[in-house]
């Protein structure tokens, strides 16, 4: 079983996302739903974000998703 503070995660769920940012999950979902945070994967019903991307997203200054979308296809 992979411990929920291992850094090697490949996803992170709305509440390992939230602690990373250090806000709580409502707000992390509020985030999510105003666009303001890079896409989840969604699998079944469950959204997961990469932490790697997250990583990214953070150094590009955290810009709106579709912004985001756009420099990340660029």
């Amino acid at each position: 079983m992979v411990a929920a503070n291992d850094t090697s995660l490949l996803l992170l769920n709305a509440a390992q996302a939230a602690e990373r940012f250090g806000c709580s999950v409502r707000t992390w979902r509020s985030w999510d739903r105003a666009g303001q945070t890079p896409p989840p994967v969604r699998i079944g019903r469950s959204l997961y974000w990469r932490p790697k991307e997250l990583a990214a997203w953070v150094e590009a200054g955290c810009p709106n998703r579709a912004t985001w979308i756009a420099q990340r296809d660029d």
